[in-house]
């Protein structure tokens, strides 16, 4: 069996699927089937996702509000069902539990640059209808929502890259994935403090301060979370959603698009001028850009996963996907070299 299947089977297994679990929630269920860590459930009110949630009360609320306010003027989102209580989630013995209406539609194919095209019109759309969104919040709640700066998660990077290396040269015995990161850790660590340097001379804290290019980010914009038909996009999952600089959401957007195509400086194009047909990007955007692009963010994530145990991923897929990421860097750096040509010249 796919080994992530099973990993999803076994978490679906957490749910309840009572009749008096539906009885609570006021619905009605016909039918209910699986689909990834989610079930769609065919009610007499219309089909319907009910997801179990990791996080709490307060983010539900968090979330739900944010995709509420950009509703007002992008319908393109998912929302969040409320209850009889006017809460939009339901505590269920030990979890947490959402309801979502389906939107129509097929995941993205971000191999064909038309979809990619639109898909970056909807993130400008989205993050244009988030405007005012900080504000919102931060008078609701009286709290400000904006996300801890970059400056502190290079910071975490470098520090946990530091501690792996550590970890790995006190093992007496090293597997292959540890000897791949061993060889190839320092490089990577003097990349991480050539970020935090750039950082330090680019505009991020005046952007900050601004407050100008403050949105809603999804961070998670890859191509399941886009569902399209007839020209159409829907936006789903925003359950890693922060208020944060929009060229961040922008970033992880291009990576999500370019990381299993070599790189490819055309794609990055087709993400940029989709997104400035609805909104232009600043000078400064696109120099930060640079900056974040030179983050060797493979390396540190699929090391970070792999020691800190954050996926239950086998050994044989984090071996196979450290090697894929290590062969694609020449490409990365091709594409850095093109992208200074292109924007920075």
């Amino acid at each position: 069996m796919n080994k992530t299947k099973y990993s999803e089977k076994k978490y679906l297994c957490d749910y309840d699927l009572s009749l008096s679990f539906f009885n609570e929630m006021g619905i009605k269920v016909n039918d209910v089937v699986p689909l990834r860590k989610v079930f769609m459930i065919y009610t007499d009110e219309g089909n319907k996702i009910l997801k179990k949630v990791n996080y709490g009360e307060d983010r539900i609320k968090l979330i739900s509000d944010s995709l509420d306010y950009v509703k007002k003027s992008y319908n393109n989102v998912i929302t969040y069902k409320k209850f009889k209580d006017n809460l939009s989630y339901k505590k269920w013995g030990d979890n947490i539990y959402i309801v979502m209406d389906i939107l129509d539609g097929r995941e993205a194919s971000f191999t064909n640059p038309v979809e990619i095209n639109l898909c970056a019109e909807n993130i400008a759309l989205m993050h244009k209808a988030s405007k005012g969104l900080r504000k919102y919040l931060e008078v609701k709640y009286n709290k400000d929502f904006l996300d801890i700066s970059l400056k502190d998660k290079l910071k975490q990077a470098y520090d946990e890259l530091l501690w792996m290396k550590d970890l790995v040269n006190s093992y007496k015995y090293k597997n292959e994935f540890d000897m791949l990161f061993i060889n190839n850790v320092d490089k990577y660590l003097i990349e991480v403090k050539q970020v935090q340097e750039a950082i330090e001379k680019s505009k991020y804290d005046d952007l900050r301060k601004s407050g100008e290019t403050v949105c809603l980010c999804h961070n998670d914009l890859a191509y399941h979370n886009f569902l399209t038909k007839n020209n159409e996009v829907n936006i789903i999952d925003f359950d890693y959603m922060t208020l944060d600089l929009r060229i961040i959401d922008i970033w992880g957007f291009i990576i999500k698009c370019i990381k299993n195509a070599g790189f490819d400086i055309n794609k990055m194009l087709t993400c940029i001028d989709g997104y400035e047909k609805i909104s232009i990007l600043k000078q400064e955007e696109k120099e930060l850009l640079y900056i974040l692009i030179k983050f060797p963010r493979d390396f540190y994530v699929i090391s970070r996963d792999y020691y800190y145990k954050r996926k239950k991923w086998d050994y044989e897929v984090y071996l196979n996907r450290f090697e894929t990421k290590l062969n694609n860097e020449e490409f990365r750096y091709e594409f850095i070299k093109a992208y200074e040509n292109k924007f920075l010249s």
